[in-house]
């Protein structure tokens, strides 16, 4: 009976040291799954920001290309006026050299 109370005291302290190991691990699992989730956290905050900060720069640069696309347009009525105008220097230019003929013949 000693033999076997003694033999149960063994295994009674075994099984507390391996429970106090079993709750060693269990808080250092818990603190590592309360570090995680605030690393969760931090994510999908970052996550937000960034879903945020494309849909702005999305919205700029559907922006930029119709201001783009405006100044282009500007710049082909620019050149035509620009075109018009020179055809009609040419011709005052070609009208004055004809009047300072007839000046000359004068």
């Amino acid at each position: 009976a000693e033999e076997k109370s003694e033999s149960f005291e063994g295994k009674t302290k075994e099984t507390e040291i391996e429970l106090t190991n079993i709750n060693n691990i269990l808080k250092k699992m818990e603190a590592a799954e309360g570090l995680q989730s605030e690393r969760e956290d931090k994510l999908e905050t970052n996550i937000r920001d960034l879903e945020a900060a494309k849909s702005d720069l999305s919205i700029r640069a559907e922006n930029a290309e119709r201001q783009i696309q405006v100044l282009e347009e500007n710049i082909l009525k620019l050149e035509s006026d620009l075109e018009k105008e020179q055809e009609a220097h040419a011709g005052t230019k070609d009208e004055l050299a004809a009047v300072n003929a007839e000046i000359d013949d004068i």
